[in-house]
C-alpha cells in the first residue's frame, strides 16, 4: 500500500509541475535555445560532462564504500530534475531557460545516460542497466505529454491559464509536501548509514556542481542560477527506475529510502549556495551594453 501512494505521488508530482509549467510557457519560448546556444552549450557540457566526471573523481579521491559510490555517481549522470523548475521560481531564476534546459537534458539523457552506465561498468564495475527504451519512457513521457497540455490551455484559453495555473500551482505544492513528508520518513534513518564521508563527498559535489553551473550561465544572474540548479538536481524518479531495473531483487521502498537521502543531502547542500545567490541578487546584474551569450 505505502509503496503505490509513493510512486503515485512522485508520478503526479513530475505531471503537476509539467502542466503548471506549460499554462504558463509561451510558444515563442523554445526560440530562446536559438537565440542563446552559448548559454545552452555551457549548461549541457557542465551537466552532462563535468559534473559525472567530478563525482567520479570525488568517488575515487574519498575511496567510498562500493554501494556509496555507485548511488553518488548515477545520481550525477541522471540530469533532468522536474524539481528544478519549482526551485527556480524560488529562487527567482529564469523560467524560461530552467525549462528548456529541463528539455534539453531529458533528450540528450536518451543518449548520455545509456553511454556513462557503459563506461561506469566497464571502468568501475558497476553493475547499472539503463537502455534508451527505458529513459525515454521515464524522462520524457512524464515531461512532455502534460507540459504540452498546459500550452493548448494557454492558447485556446488565455484568459483561462492564469487562474487554472494558480489552482494546479497549489494542488502541486500540497502534494510535494506530501512527498517530502514520505521521503523524509523513509529517508531520516538512511542518513545515519551513508557515513560523514560519503555525505562529505555530496556535499562537495553539490558544491562543486552549482558553483560551474554559475559560471557556465553567463552574464545574467537568472540565467547563472537555473543553470546552477540542473547541475545541482538529480532526477530521483530515474535514479529509481535503473537501480530497480538492474537489481530486481531488491525492493521499491528500500530503493526510495536511499535514492530519498540522497536528494535530500543534496538540497540541503544547496541551502548555502541559495543564500549566497540572493544575496548577490542586487550587485550580479548585465553591465550596460553587454550582450548575453
Amino acid at each position: 500500500m505505502l509503496k503505490s501512494i509513493v510512486m503515485f505521488a512522485m508520478s503526479n508530482v513530475i505531471v503537476l509541475a509539467m502542466f503548471s509549467a506549460g499554462l504558463m510557457r509561451r510558444p515563442g519560448d523554445i526560440r530562446h535555445v536559438l537565440q542563446r546556444p552559448g548559454l545552452y552549450a555551457r549548461a549541457l557540457a557542465v551537466v552532462l560532462v563535468a559534473v559525472p566526471l567530478v563525482a567520479y573523481v570525488l568517488v575515487r579521491l574519498f575511496r567510498l564504500p562500493p554501494v556509496a559510490a555507485a548511488a553518488i555517481m548515477l545520481t550525477a549522470i541522471c540530469p533532468g530534475a522536474p524539481l528544478q523548475v519549482n526551485q527556480a521560481k524560488s529562487l527567482k531564476a529564469s523560467a524560461t531557460t530552467s525549462l528548456n534546459l529541463l528539455l534539453l537534458l531529458a533528450l540528450c539523457a536518451i543518449v548520455t545516460v545509456p553511454l556513462w552506465v557503459d563506461v561506469l561498468s566497464r571502468v568501475s564495475g558497476f553493475q547499472f542497466h539503463a537502455t534508451p527504451g527505458l529513459v525515454l519512457r521515464t524522462l520524457l513521457v512524464k515531461l512532455l505529454p502534460p507540459m504540452l497540455a498546459g500550452m493548448a490551455v494557454n492558447y485556446f484559453f488565455p484568459r483561462v491559464a492564469p487562474v487554472l495555473a494558480v489552482w494546479v500551482d497549489r494542488v502541486f505544492n500540497v502534494l510535494l509536501l506530501a512527498v517530502a513528508a514520505v521521503v523524509v520518513i523513509l529517508a531520516a534513518p538512511r542518513l545515519m548509514d551513508l557515513g560523514v564521508t560519503t555525505i562529505l563527498a555530496l556535499v562537495v559535489l553539490v558544491s562543486v556542481a552549482d558553483f560551474l553551473g554559475h559560471q557556465a550561465g553567463g552574464p545574467r544572474p537568472e540565467d547563472r542560477k537555473a543553470v546552477a540548479l540542473a547541475a545541482a538536481l538529480a532526477h530521483p524518479a530515474l535514479t529509481m527506475t535503473i537501480i530497480i531495473q538492474s537489481y530486481p531483487s531488491l525492493q521499491a521502498l528500500e530503493v526510495a529510502a536511499v535514492v530519498g537521502a540522497f536528494i535530500l543531502v543534496r538540497l540541503l547542500a544547496l541551502i548555502p549556495y541559495k543564500i549566497w545567490a540572493k544575496r548577490r541578487e542586487r550587485t550580479d546584474r548585465v553591465p550596460p551594453g553587454s550582450v548575453p551569450t
